[in-house]
């Protein structure tokens, strides 16, 4: 059981393998903090779940999905995309499919934020990248607090 009392000001995954890319994601949510996420594979760790919010009787609670719940994503073209993302020999296709993948992570992370009741925060989730020469798994979701 996660402890969504306990807020935290960020979360930080380097080096994220597949999946819990998703779950440090989902822990921010759940927790209402900030993150930075720099991906890795995309195929690793299918069997973790994936913590998000979730309000039972008026309680806040978080809910344990699979990746592709979390986000909302048919598994088979899934899948197909994280395939893709691993792709060697082909960057350009690569890096197409790396970057949709961390833009539905991005998009999932925008939809539950909104989804839960009683936040008036608001955070503002973008996909970066860096100088592909420091790594060719070179992009980072980025989640800010906006104050405006």
């Amino acid at each position: 059981k996660v402890d969504v009392q306990s807020n935290k000001d960020v979360v930080v995954a380097l080096h994220a393998c597949g999946v819990l890319s998703d779950v440090a994601l989902g822990h921010a949510v759940s927790q209402g903090a900030g993150f930075v996420i720099c991906p890795c594979c995309f195929r690793s760790n299918p069997h973790l779940r994936v913590s998000i919010p979730k309000e039972d009787n008026g309680n806040l609670d978080v809910e344990l999905v699979t990746a592709e719940e979390f986000l909302d994503v048919d598994p088979d073209q899934y899948t197909s995309l994280k395939q893709l993302a691993e792709l060697q020999g082909d960057i350009k296709l690569a890096s197409k499919a790396m970057h949709t993948v961390n833009a539905l992570r991005a998009s999932a992370v925008d939809r539950l934020w909104q989804s839960k009741k009683g936040s008036q925060e608001r955070i503002n989730t973008s996909v970066k990248t860096f100088p592909i020469g420091f790594s060719t798994r070179n992009f980072c979701l980025v989640g800010k607090y906006d104050v405006s």
